[in-house]
């Protein structure tokens, strides 16, 4: 995510500056032809162009309008999974009661084997997230700035558990193929063993139950955005209209100047790459909001949310030596 309130310029160059220069040199290239090879045909009526430009405009604004709603929702996602996990972890610390099996001591232990299983948890979740689809951005711009400019982060999600897991328990959840579903399930298997042990009464039972299914659901809801990509017709052809677009603008600019009399044909150039780079950015900021786990600029900052739940967690159990929270490193937060 980026956290700063305004973009900087060497930022918004890093992704602009080809289409930047293609349009340029293209509207040049037109504006030439027209101005030293009298090539006066190439001056088109700008009316069935404004059409399509009002056309385009209104396609792209509905793909970014969609594209901002996969954005948010996950960010909401992750918001309710922060709540789901305060909670959780008060219910483990207060609903759990000593008995004639498990005395005071031993309890603690189960306690802390629950809440850093979650916490496991979390960070699996995270790491299953950010494994690439095909549909999603290789390397590009976006992408390159985080891998660049902010600390590497564990990707590997064995060694990202094993900080929280003993390594018997640790190597069995990740031989599975969904090690995040299956840590939820080793929870409720632990909360049913310590039910049976007369350690929790059935009714906070239920509730504990009712917190695992809600992370359930809302791992659900994640998965849904991260499997299921933005449709790739509207898409695709909004970036095709967008580029038709910049690849018919001079033309109509031209014959648009020219009534103002020949020495305003040269005001085609900047004004065609003024309105066509705007026509892209627009593009770009729907294209780049669709993926909310891609691994890029404008990702939800899931490594710094699960920090901020293990903090949270931690010191419910009492510890101080807890982690620091994860900080913007040049504007951008992972």
């Amino acid at each position: 995510m980026y956290a700063a309130r305004n973009l900087s310029g060497t930022f918004i160059l890093r992704f602009a500056w080809k289409p930047l220069l293609f349009f340029f040199f293209y509207s040049t290239i037109i504006t030439c032809l027209y101005e030293f090879a009298g090539f006066e045909f190439l001056a088109l009526p700008f009316v069935p162009i404004g059409v399509m430009g009002t056309a385009v405009a209104f396609y792209v604004g509905f793909k970014n309008n969609s594209s901002y709603e996969r954005l948010w929702e996950a960010r909401k996602i992750w918001g309710s999974i922060v709540n789901t996990s305060r909670t959780f972890a008060v219910f483990i610390l207060d609903y759990l009661q000593p008995s004639e099996e498990i005395g005071e001591e031993d309890l603690k232990k189960h306690k802390r084997v629950l809440i850093y299983r979650h916490i496991a948890y979390i960070n699996a979740l995270r790491i299953q997230l950010r494994d690439r689809k095909m549909w999603e951005a290789k390397d590009d711009a976006f992408t390159s700035i985080v891998k660049e400019k902010t600390p590497f982060h564990s990707q590997n999600l064995l060694e990202e558990i094993k900080q929280f897991l003993q390594d018997d328990e640790a190597f069995h959840l990740y031989a599975k193929t969904n090690t995040a579903t299956q840590i939820l399930r080793r929870q409720s298997e632990h909360m049913l063993y310590l039910f049976n042990q007369k350690c929790l009464h059935v009714y906070k039972h239920v509730e504990v139950g009712n917190m695992i299914k809600m992370l359930y659901d809302q791992q659900g809801a994640c998965e849904r955005i991260k499997s299921y990509p933005f449709p790739r017709q509207y898409a695709y052809f909004s970036e095709v209209f967008v580029w038709l677009l910049a690849l018919v603008l001079p033309f109509g600019l031209l014959g648009e100047v020219i009534k103002f009399g020949h020495d305003y044909v040269w005001f085609t150039i900047p004004m065609s790459v003024l309105i066509s780079w705007i026509f892209n950015v627009m593009e770009i900021v729907g294209d780049k909001s669709e993926n909310p786990f891609e691994n890029g600029v404008n990702d939800i900052p899931m490594t710094a949310i699960c920090r901020t739940i293990e903090i949270d967690l931690r010191e419910m159990l009492g510890e101080t030596n807890v982690p620091e929270r994860i900080v913007p490193i040049r504007n951008i937060i992972m």
